[in-house]
């Protein structure tokens, strides 16, 4: 083989692993008792390093947050290792406070769980901010 040939390869290879995407399972772990039933949409952003992929977070496929609300998600990005997240809410629903304790984000593939832990209010009502980033606070490996 020649060096075209193993660029090529290698350009053809690093493509197909970022545009395979990925299944990810999203627990919002909420606190407050009278914060549980936020029925705004959120958007959530993977980061890894530059790279991010965000998606909405549609409350209709769930109707409002509870204590534990759990979400299969797919991305179009393969993210191996999840340094940060960012979450906000939009400014549409009822019920727009939330008290946001963490977001565990599974990768069963990878066998890794990784914790983004926030524990504060999300609500422009109280004066909060709408959008959090939050750096992944714990790195489970399975």
């Amino acid at each position: 083989m020649n060096l075209f040939s193993l660029t090529l390869i290698s350009i053809v290879c690093c493509f197909l692993s970022i545009c395979d995407g990925k299944d990810y399972k999203v627990t919002f772990v909420s606190g407050v008792r009278f914060t549980q039933g936020l029925l705004a949409n959120c958007s959530l952003t993977i980061r890894q390093g530059l790279r991010s992929e965000t998606l909405l977070v549609d409350n209709d496929r769930f109707n409002g947050f509870r204590k534990l609300t759990t979400l299969k998600i797919k991305t179009k990005q393969d993210f191996n290792d999840i340094t940060g997240i960012r979450i906000e809410l939009s400014e549409l629903g009822d019920n727009m406070g939330w008290f946001l304790n963490k977001v565990v984000i599974s990768d069963k593939a990878a066998m890794k769980v990784y914790v983004f832990d926030c524990y504060e209010f999300l609500d422009r009502i109280l004066g909060d901010p709408i959008a959090k980033e939050l750096p992944r606070t714990k790195l489970i490996k399975l």
